[in-house]
């Protein structure tokens, strides 16, 4: 299977070392192209999957084998040799079972966290975009994207408190006697900034939200916040004791030499920054009344910890959405073979009836249709009995009986 992909993620790499892979919306369309253009030989498509915790490049090829470590550090302008413990390489059905079980949670940071089944969605979406993808990973991006829903819809893997919004509020009740009356600014309202606002508010907290295009007021926000232009964001910082940022945004959304001086005022403040790459300076984290958290301090709970029953369940449907995936590639991979026997047969049908044909029929024009229908009926009748048998025997025996009928028609051919 000529699938590939390279995957740098929380598990082996802290934020500081995932911020320098991530890619923004219109980067990855960028690199996606420059990635199609530079390998248009010895690659077929790619598609590029950038969260907060992970950056992955899928990679499919015809049949050289691919470094995709190389490709993704050449696009960034990185130098590999510095990275080389933070990333892992998968091929094959393990880029399947990897896909898989990553779009339904079971490889978040957050076990179970809704919020990647749709950032796959989005990864299928920009590569469609790009018109980066090909046949193979259209369609293991989709059936991942199926499988993910079916186990969303058959399996509770979200039953404990696990989400990094929630582990903020924990924070956020350990660090202050109330949330309720909280005055909070929530900085970016996209996906991850509605969540954490909208949990905000359900705690009795006073939100604020930052809007970039707050004059369209055609944007979907909690109901209950208070929307300003994002410009606003350092006027009303002051009154602020949480700020929290979740932006896309490859710059500094909380700048130190910008509001230094607005927060040294010892006033008490958590400062909550849930982006990749991060959105407050580090320096921030200096100031004695300040306690700075990232999307790892914040951090998820482990599978170790969710219900083992709901788990098995959850392996067990992907696997069969895995073998769906891998019957459909194999039976994609024997289709040329299946079309040859088909053609090699039909010939060899022509050939063995060509002098009888010619000698019943003497009108030259009706010889040619008649050839035509023969060729076309022993072809149709050749890959369907091919096809056919794909129904009564496994992989293995489908494969073997494939190739030997291939060589067995060539032979007949020769004769």
């Amino acid at each position: 299977m000529d699938i590939q992909m390279v995957g740098i993620d929380h598990c082996k790499a802290s934020i500081e070392y995932r911020e320098k892979f991530s890619f923004t919306h219109h980067e990855s369309l960028s690199a996606m192209n420059q990635i199609m253009e530079w390998y248009k030989d010895k690659i077929t498509g790619c598609v590029i999957l950038s969260t907060c915790n992970r950056t992955e490049l899928y990679i499919s090829c015809e049949e050289e084998a691919m470094e995709p470590y190389e490709i993704l550090c050449r696009i960034k302008g990185i130098d590999s040799e510095a990275y080389q413990n933070f990333y892992t390489v998968r091929n094959g059905s393990e880029v399947v079972e990897h896909l898989f079980s990553l779009a339904c949670g079971l490889k978040s940071k957050v076990f179970g966290e809704d919020q990647i089944i749709t950032q796959v969605k989005e990864a299928l979406t920009n590569a469609r975009e790009a018109e980066t993808t090909d046949i193979v990973l259209e369609k293991l991006f989709q059936t991942a994207i199926t499988a993910a829903k079916k186990v969303k819809s058959s399996v509770h893997l979200t039953a404990v408190n696990s989400s990094v919004v929630e582990n903020m509020i924990t924070v956020l009740t350990r660090e202050f006697d109330t949330v309720n009356g909280l005055p909070c600014l929530v900085i970016g309202n996209g996906e991850i900034g509605k969540l954490a606002a909208t949990r905000l508010l359900q705690m009795g907290a006073k939100v604020t939200m930052t809007l970039r295009q707050y004059k369209c007021r055609e944007v979907d926000i909690p109901l209950g916040a208070h929307c300003i232009d994002y410009q606003e964001r350092y006027n009303v910082l002051s009154g602020m004791e949480v700020v929290v940022s979740a932006t896309a945004s490859p710059h500094h959304t909380i700048q130190y030499e910008e509001v230094y001086e607005i927060l040294h005022d010892g006033k008490k403040r958590i400062l909550v920054d849930m982006a990749v790459p991060r959105d407050i300076s580090l320096r921030l984290a200096e100031l004695e009344n300040i306690r700075l958290y990232n999307i790892d301090s914040l951090g998820g709970v482990s599978t170790d910890t969710i219900n083992n029953q709901s788990v098995a369940l959850a392996i067990e449907i992907l696997k069969e959405y895995e073998e769906e995936f891998t019957t459909w590639y194999l039976f994609r991979e024997y289709i040329p073979l299946i079309q040859s026997v088909g053609r090699t047969s039909s010939m060899s049908v022509l050939n063995r009836i060509d002098k009888q044909m010619n000698r019943i029929v003497k009108d030259s024009e009706s010889v040619e249709e008649i050839r035509k229908l023969v060729k076309a009926a022993s072809n149709r009748v050749v890959t369907n009995l091919l096809y056919g048998l794909k129904e009564n025997l496994d992989k293995k025996q489908w494969s073997s009986c494939l190739e030997a009928i291939e060589n067995a028609s060539k032979k007949n051919e020769e004769v």
